[in-house]
C-alpha cells in the first residue's frame, strides 16, 4: 500500500506522496509565476516617479504619502465591498501590522529616497538590493531555512550583478561616503524586512493578501502623515497638479504599488523567502531593459554582463530552492 500524508486542516480525502509532489511542484511554478510578474510590475515605477519628479516637481514624501493613502483607499473600498469581516484583528495582530508598515512600507521609502540624495541613483539601487544577503539571515532565524552552498553562490553573483547594472566598477565607490553607506545598507535591510514580515504573514494563514496589504498600507500611511506634518507642513501634503499628474499618481498607486506588492504577497504564499527576494532583484535589469527599449538608453557591456550575472544567480538559487522542496517527499517514497 502507497504511503501517504494527511492534509493540515480538517479532516479529508488522504493525498498519495506522488500527488502531494505534483502540488508541490504545481505551487512551485505559480510562485515563480506570481513573483516574477509582481517583479515586472515593480519594474515601472520609476517610470511614473521620473515624470512626477520632473513635469510636477513632486516631493518624495509627496508621492510616497500620496500613494500609499490611494492603495489604503482602494483596499478598503475592494474590503467593504467583499467582506467587511476582513477588517477585523486581534490585539495581538495589531502591534505586527503596525511595526509591518511602519518599517516594511514607511520607514522603507524615506530611508530609500535619502539614499536615492546622498548616494545618487545607481549606488542607492546597488545598496538596496543587498537585501538577499539580510533575507537569508533573518529566513535562517525566523524559519529555520538553511542555505546550500550553491545558493551562497547565486547570492554572490547577484551582489556582483546589481552593482555593475547599477555602473558601479570600483567597490571604492561605497566607502566615499560613511553616512550614504550605512544609510544604502539600512535601506536594503528595511528592504528585506519587507520580505520577511510578507512571510510571517503569509505563513500564519489568518488573513486574505487584501487584508495583510490594507493593514500594512494603513499603518504606513499614518507614519508618513505624521512624518509629512512634522517635515514639510500640512500645506504640502496634497499635491497640486492637473489632470494628467493625478491619473499619473494613481497609476503609480494602483500598478506598480499595489500590484506589485499584492503579487509578492501572494508569491509569498509558495515560495522561500530568500528565494523571493532573489528573484526580485531582477527588478534593476529590467529597469535598464525597459529603459534601452523605450526610451532608447545605452547599456554599456558591464551592465549587460551584470544582467546575466543577476539572471545567473536567480536561475541557481531557483534550482537550489526546487531541488530542496523535492527533497522531504522523495525520502518519504523510500
Amino acid at each position: 500500500m502507497a504511503n501517504t500524508i494527511e492534509p493540515v486542516g480538517a479532516p479529508g480525502p488522504k493525498i498519495s506522496l506522488v500527488e502531494q509532489d505534483r502540488l508541490n511542484a504545481r505551487n512551485f511554478r505559480k510562485g515563480i509565476f506570481l513573483i516574477g510578474l509582481a517583479t515586472f510590475v515593480f519594474s515601472t515605477t520609476g517610470i511614473f516617479i521620473d515624470k512626477l519628479f520632473s513635469d510636477y516637481h513632486l516631493g518624495a514624501v509627496q508621492i510616497s504619502l500620496s500613494r500609499s493613502a490611494l492603495v489604503t483607499a482602494a483596499l478598503a473600498l475592494f474590503l467593504v465591498v467583499r467582506d467587511r469581516s476582513q477588517f477585523r484583528l486581534s490585539r495581538e495582530e495589531i502591534p505586527f501590522y503596525l511595526v509591518y508598515g511602519l518599517i516594511g512600507i514607511g520607514f522603507f521609502n524615506l530611508v530609500w529616497n535619502i539614499s536615492v540624495e546622498v548616494n545618487r541613483a545607481a549606488v542607492a539601487t546597488a545598496l538596496i538590493f543587498c537585501s538577499p544577503v539580510f533575507v537569508a539571515i533573518g529566513a535562517r532565524f525566523l524559519f529555520k531555512d538553511s542555505l546550500k552552498p550553491l545558493q551562497y553562490v547565486a547570492i554572490g553573483l547577484n551582489l556582483i550583478g546589481c552593482g555593475l547594472v547599477a555602473g558601479i566598477t570600483d567597490p571604492a565607490q561605497l566607502l566615499k561616503s560613511p553616512a550614504g553607506l550605512l544609510v544604502g545598507l539600512g535601506s536594503g535591510m528595511c528592504y528585506a524586512a519587507t520580505t520577511l514580515f510578507g512571510k510571517v504573514a503569509t505563513n500564519a494563514r489568518k488573513r486574505s493578501s487584501a487584508t495583510i496589504l490594507f493593514y500594512t498600507f494603513f499603518f504606513a500611511t499614518l507614519g508618513l502623515l505624521l512624518w509629512a506634518i512634522i517635515s514639510e507642513g500640512p500645506g504640502r501634503m496634497v499635491p497640486d497638479m492637473d489632470g494628467t499628474g493625478w491619473l499619473l499618481l494613481v497609476g503609480l498607486s494602483l500598478g506598480p504599488t499595489l500590484g506589485g506588492y499584492g503579487l509578492n504577497i501572494a508569491g509569498l504564499r509558495h515560495l522561500p523567502a530568500a528565494l523571493v527576494s532573489m528573484l526580485n532583484t531582477l527588478e534593476p535589469p529590467i529597469t535598464a531593459l525597459l529603459a534601452w527599449a523605450l526610451l532608447s538608453q545605452v547599456l554599456s557591456g558591464l551592465q549587460w554582463l551584470g544582467t546575466g550575472l543577476i539572471i545567473g544567480g536567480v536561475i541557481l538559487m531557483q534550482a537550489a530552492a526546487n531541488r530542496m522542496a523535492r527533497q522531504p517527499a522523495r525520502r518519504n517514497k523510500v
